[in-house]
């Protein structure tokens, strides 16, 4: 074995956390690294990006989202593969994302394996401080990447934008509590979105 081969199998995972707020870190060493917890991370524009734990308001707003998600999958589970919370994927090589929840359908063939995989269908709760990343950042790159569609759930606005994709642009529809969310990706699914965004 030659040095340059037992240098590379040696090389520890990189330990990040608050403190590392805004240093540069590759998708390698993204990969690799081990997180303090219970922080949050994502890695934009080559930075590390710390994010607060959730907390009980954001965890309210998800869990009604993944039990529609996760009993349609127990029923189309020839539709819906995976529901999967806080769902990494690579959107460039300077940015990997953490979404709230992605849903991965079922496809034909190989798969990439996560986080190259990229979910078809995304959803992000807002948070106080996160509007600009949810609604701008974050939609431009998962156009970009290929998300088929691209929900966001905003308590403080009460309104749910669902960010469709036609002919490989994001097309864009407003929604309210009273409204029930369907979507062409997962046929029956139904979620009322009062307790989501009431």
């Amino acid at each position: 074995m030659t040095a340059v081969a037992s240098r590379s199998r040696t090389v520890r995972p990189r330990m990040l956390g608050l403190a590392d707020q805004g240093t540069r870190v590759s998708h390698a060493e993204f990969a690799r690294a081990k997180f303090e917890e219970p922080w949050r991370y994502e890695r934009v524009m080559g930075r590390l990006v710390v994010m607060p734990p959730s907390g009980d308001a954001h965890v309210g707003s998800t869990e009604p989202i993944r039990d529609y998600l996760g009993a349609y999958k127990l029923s189309h589970s020839d539709i819906l593969e995976m529901v999967v919370s806080e769902a990494w994927f690579f959107i460039d090589e300077e940015t990997d994302r953490i979404a709230d929840i992605g849903v991965y359908l079922v496809s034909p063939g190989a798969k990439k394996p996560i986080p190259k995989r990229i979910p078809d269908w995304v959803c992000e709760i807002v948070s106080a401080g996160s509007e600009e990343r949810d609604y701008i950042a974050k939609r431009h790159e998962y156009e970009q990447a290929g998300v088929r569609e691209y929900v966001i759930f905003d308590r403080a606005q009460h309104r749910a934008t669902v960010l469709r994709r036609v002919r490989g642009r994001f097309q864009e529809t407003q929604l309210r509590p009273s409204d029930t969310y369907h979507t062409p990706l997962l046929l029956g699914l139904a979620i009322p979105l009062q307790a989501i965004i009431g």
